[in-house]
């Protein structure tokens, strides 16, 4: 009988085809944690090392960085370099006197208040550099107003209640058009709670619908928001309160001036912007429930170039010009951004191509309209045009006593502390959003002072903000200003102030406030 077969000895384990499969999977996971290790940053989405509530969102030319910035200072656009690092400066100097106050002294307690908005911008973005720039400005110095920070002069402090809580400054960029909103909120709402909370929300951009997506957010997280340059009627939200007049507001202190010119000048044409804008939409609304008299059914529209889909076109105005020729209108109502004024203005320069020989006045709306159409200064001159401009503020006039509030004579020595120059103050940002968040700190401070709370939560000082009227208004730089909760939020008692482009010897005449 043969002997047993001897059986094969067993492969090598990296012989035959499971072998080869184990080895390819090996191969494969090892080269992916490799390349992992070598690329660590592909999951890092930040815009900094050292600040983690910052992130990069889009893609290629329109990547920009949004979120929270605090004691961090980062630079979102060159042109804020020296403001955000003097914010996050400050903030730290805040964050010191609570953790290593100076041998004797007590901690000082403080909050968080947070300026939202856009921190960069494009040609076609409705808030330019410049004005993002002085917003940063004014928020700064009504922040070192709250703190008494070691710039300023006793005069300058004086008329800020209370010393506690101290203020730190949150910025927070929601992206040049608004579209990363979201991102910001949500990192704001997680600031509400430890012993510095977030107490409010300030700035907000401007009057579009992303204005109001951040809001309705804001609001159901309890934050109370306040706008620096909202305008639009249509935009309300729970907690958000607004330091500008309304568009209607704006209409009506325009038609008082206006009904000071003789019957035969009053013939207007109104130019709108069509697009899903807050702002345009109802300041076009503004013009016909106010001035239908002048404006009758002369209208036309024109499609602007501002936005994150700017559908605008090299001759936009061309049919406005060609109509304003045919009626032979004198006064322009124009409902549109400010960063489409001056091309406006070049198109009525050339009116006199269509026999339209008489001055013309351009009628609008808004905070630094004027500022943004600095460019075609002398073109207005030259083609005998005149902007009046019902504004929030009046930085000029205000400057030589004319008309000024109370609160801007210790605002602008502030200002001139803290080494900004008078040109910063011409488009009325700096002025209005120095004013969205004075009225945070004024309502805080008076909610520390009745109940003696270091820190106020949110649902305290929103209560505070509809309290401040009859012996708690807010001195601010544009006017003493009241709130409650009957009023959508507007503040009563707002002065309109009318700016004219060129300068005329006409007096302002009687200044309209709200009501």
């Amino acid at each position: 009988m043969p002997a047993n077969p001897v059986p094969d000895e067993l492969p090598p384990w990296w012989k035959g085809w499971r072998g080869v499969a184990a080895l390819v999977l090996v191969l494969a996971l090892v080269a992916g944690g490799a390349v992992w290790l070598l690329r660590p940053d592909d999951a890092d989405n930040s815009c900094a090392d050292d600040t983690p509530g910052l992130e990069w969102a889009g893609s290629g030319a329109q990547r920009e960085c949004v979120g929270v910035m605090d004691e961090t200072a980062y630079a979102f656009a060159p042109r804020l370099k020296e403001i955000t690092e003097r914010i996050a400066k400050e903030n730290q100097r805040v964050r010191d006197q609570w953790e290593k106050p100076a041998e004797g002294r007590t901690p000082v307690p403080y909050v968080k208040v947070a300026v939202l908005g856009p921190m960069t911008d494009s040609d076609t973005s409705a808030l330019p550099i410049e004005e993002i720039r002085s917003s940063l400005e004014g928020a700064y110095a009504a922040q070192c107003r709250a703190n008494a920070c070691p710039a300023l002069s006793e005069a300058a402090a004086t008329g800020i209640q209370g010393r506690t809580p101290q203020i730190q400054l949150v910025l927070a960029s929601e992206g040049r058009n608004q579209t990363y909103w979201r991102q910001a909120v949500d990192r704001l709402a997680g600031l509400t709670g430890g012993p510095h909370p977030l107490v409010a929300v300030t700035g907000m951009g401007v009057s579009i619908p992303e204005t109001q997506s951040a809001a309705d957010a804001l609001g159901k997280d309890g934050i109370p928001a306040i706008g620096a340059v909202l305008t639009a009627t249509n935009l309300n939200s729970e907690r958000l309160f607004k330091v500008s007049p309304s568009n209607p507001d704006y209409a009506k202190a325009l038609r008082a001036r206006l009904d000071r010119l003789p019957a035969e000048q009053r013939r207007g044409y109104l130019v709108f912007d069509s697009r899903d804008d807050n702002f345009v939409r109802t300041m076009r609304k503004a013009y016909d429930d106010v001035f239908p008299d002048y404006i009758d059914k002369r209208r036309v529209s024109f499609v602007g170039a501002t936005g994150r889909n700017p559908e605008g076109i090299p001759k936009l105005f061309f049919n406005a010009v060609n109509n304003i020729c045919l009626t032979k209108a004198q006064l322009v109502f124009y409902a549109g951004r400010g960063r489409d004024l001056p091309d406006l203005v070049r198109a009525l320069s050339t009116r006199g191509q269509c026999g339209h020989d008489k001055p013309v006045t351009v009628v609008t709306g808004s905070t630094g309209a004027v500022q943004q159409a600095a460019e075609v200064k002398g073109l207005l001159k030259d083609s005998a045009i005149t902007i009046l401009e019902a504004s929030a503020s009046s930085s000029e006039q205000w400057i030589k006593g004319i008309q000024a509030p109370s609160g801007f004579k210790p605002f602008y020595q502030s200002f001139h502390d803290l080494k900004f120059p008078d040109t910063e103050l011409g488009d009325g940002y700096a002025i209005m959003h120095h004013d969205a968040v004075l009225t945070a700190v004024w309502a805080t401070r008076i909610v520390t002072g009745q109940t003696g709370k270091e820190a106020p939560g949110v649902q305290d000082v929103y209560n505070q903000i509809t309290n401040l009227h009859d012996a708690s208004p807010v001195p601010a730089a544009s006017g003493e200003l009241s709130f409650d909760d009957a009023s959508d939020g507007w503040p009563h008692n707002k002065p309109v102030p009318i700016i004219q482009a060129p300068p005329g010897p006409e007096s302002p005449g009687p200044l309209y406030r709200t009501p």
